[in-house]
């Protein structure tokens, strides 16, 4: 891994460890204002959400809609400008629990994000905890 990559690692777990509370000048540190956070159109908060207070929305929007909400890291990989993960994703919603895989990829520019594309392994089980469909544990 080349010097610029771990600098960026650093700097991903430096704002995004404060996830749970993260605010805009903080996110600022990472995301570029023009930032686009591409979530998918089938989550109830998919769509596009842009740069650092985008970010703080969609984070406490995901939180408000699934609590708990919880994240683990397992895998990372970086390269000078691009961050991609491996993370497992759990939260409750209104008609039981989901645990999931998530991927997120994140491209960077001039060392702040400028797209992200996070891709949750399973919508349709995440929007049957949201909206319900009989299952309560998954």
């Amino acid at each position: 891994m080349t010097d610029k990559a771990q600098l960026l690692l650093d700097k991903y777990y430096r704002v995004m460890g404060k996830w749970q509370t993260l605010t805009a000048a903080e996110a600022s540190e990472l995301v570029a204002d023009d930032c686009i956070i591409h979530e998918a159109k089938s989550l109830p908060f998919g769509g596009p959400w842009k740069g650092p207070q985008g970010i703080v929305d969609l984070m406490t929007t995901v939180q408000r809609t699934f609590h708990p909400f919880e994240f683990e890291m397992r895998k990372m990989s970086a390269s000078d400008d691009v961050i991609a993960f491996l993370g497992q994703i759990s939260g409750e919603g209104g008609n039981g629990r989901f645990s999931i895989p998530i991927v997120e990829f994140w491209i960077f520019r001039d060392g702040k994000a400028v797209e992200i594309y996070p891709m949750w392994h399973d919508t349709k089980l995440v929007m049957d905890v949201y909206r319900g469909d009989g299952r309560k544990d998954r």
